[in-house]
């Protein structure tokens, strides 16, 4: 039972999954219940108010570095993507679904569907301008309002996409989905510009709340997983079509193009989807996140 007081989401998991104790107790709604209580007490201890991200759930912040830091930044990372293709090829994604992880020296590639999601790690004697950027104190302060807790300097990767042919390997990263049952933090500091066509992040706004026909729907959603054991809803990273956002009293999702040097901040709590994308199309960013363990009750 000690899992249902950890991170897991899956409901093949014997006890989240229990359609016993979800159909008696309603325990998928109770652990979000739990999860956002001792967020919000965490948010109190140490109090700051980003307005738009604390109505909205998702802040866009353009002109994010001086010019001169971003350039910097930017050729440093530049660099470094190209010296990973030349070592390591970039290849089409033939398989549907999600793939595993396919290590190399400095990263790795995962595929969702045809879409190429490359990391490469930051090593701070290599990559001083990318190691530098994580330690902004503007950072913590946005991970306080999302999630009471600041930034971790070491949650932070460069992250190119490459999207793939939709037709034949949809990615289901373009569905709307929230991560997972609890609120946590993804942010992404564009150094291309983002257009339509490069597959914009996608952000339902309002949809972090947590309100009665919120919990209604996530228990729901949960029943029907453990019923019928769905993908990818089993796995705990709920979908939902747009047409039932009017359900919950969402608006419908906004499109994040912008700018090079804009950081895009979201609680993944909230709806949201990778946009549609011309094959081939690339984004380049550096990538953080902060998904911490939902049950704790302090901050520092």
């Amino acid at each position: 039972m000690l899992t249902l007081l950890t991170r897991t989401k899956s409901f093949r998991d014997p006890w989240v999954g229990s359609p016993a104790l979800n159909r008696h107790w309603q325990l998928h709604r109770r652990r979000v219940q739990l999860a956002e209580s001792l967020c919000r007490w965490r948010r109190l201890l140490r109090p700051v108010e980003v307005s738009d991200l604390q109505r909205d759930g998702v802040i866009a912040i353009r002109n994010w570095l001086p010019v001169d830091r971003f350039e910097a930044l930017r050729e440093e990372v530049e660099q470094a993507v190209a010296d990973a293709e030349r070592r390591h090829p970039i290849t089409p994604g033939e398989q549907v679904g999600f793939q595993p992880k396919q290590p190399f020296p400095g990263g790795f590639d995962r595929f969702d569907g045809g879409t190429l999601n490359r990391f490469l790690h930051i090593d701070a004697a290599a990559l001083p301008h990318a190691a530098d950027f994580s330690g902004d104190p503007r950072l913590s302060r946005c991970s306080r309002q999302v999630i009471g807790l600041p930034q971790q300097a070491r949650k932070l990767d460069i992250y190119l996409t490459v999207h793939g042919e939709e037709s034949r390997t949809p990615d289901l990263q373009k569905e709307l989905h929230r991560d997972t049952f609890f609120r946590a933090l993804k942010f992404w500091y564009f150094l291309w510009p983002v257009e339509p066509q490069d597959g914009p992040f996608e952000y339902v706004p309002g949809s972090h709340r947590l309100g009665a026909r919120r919990l209604q729907w996530e228990q729901r959603t949960a029943d029907a997983a453990i019923r019928h054991q769905r993908q990818p809803d089993v796995s705990g990273s709920f979908r939902i079509h747009e047409d039932a956002l009017a359900e919950l009293d969402l608006p419908a999702p906004k499109a994040f193009t912008c700018p090079a040097n804009t950081l895009v901040l979201a609680d993944v709590f909230g709806f949201h989807r990778r946009g549609s994308a011309l094959p081939g199309r690339r984004r380049l960013s550096l990538y953080g996140w902060n998904r911490p363990y939902p049950f704790l009750p302090i901050t520092w």
